[in-house]
């Protein structure tokens, strides 16, 4: 057998013991929830690792408490339209129009939920 076959056994076993020890780790959180009586309390199932990431995950946006916003803003050094997010140091993307870049940030706001500022060439807003 050679070496990558040596490799890919040694993952396997690895994936078999991980999950031997989340097991593990539910029957002691379903075990650990037990009254000083000895019975179990009638709790939520004990939730594993993935699940907890995307709870966490789901609350940091209703945090901030405002969506972000695109706008559409003139960049003078590169002559280009270009549409980026509130908070975001890059842009999205950059248009040689106004009117194209128009279209895309109505096809964003719509798909994401998000509404949108337009700025005129001076940086002044034209619409919101």
């Amino acid at each position: 057998m050679g070496l990558f076959g040596k490799k890919k056994k040694e993952k396997l076993e690895e994936k078999k013991i991980e999950k031997k020890e989340e097991k593990v780790e539910t029957t002691q959180k379903t075990s650990s929830s037990k009254n000083t009586n000895g019975k179990s309390t009638k709790n939520a199932p004990a939730k594993s690792k993935t699940e907890k990431e995307s709870l966490a995950k789901s609350e940091q946006p209703k945090k901030t408490g405002k969506k972000p916003i695109y706008r559409v803003l003139y960049d003078k050094e590169a002559r280009v339209w270009v549409i980026k997010k509130d908070g975001a140091k890059r842009t999205i993307s950059s248009y040689v129009t106004k009117e194209e870049a128009l279209n895309r940030v109505k096809e964003l706001s719509a798909s994401n939920d998000l509404n949108f500022i337009v700025h005129k060439k001076d940086g002044k807003f034209q619409k919101k």
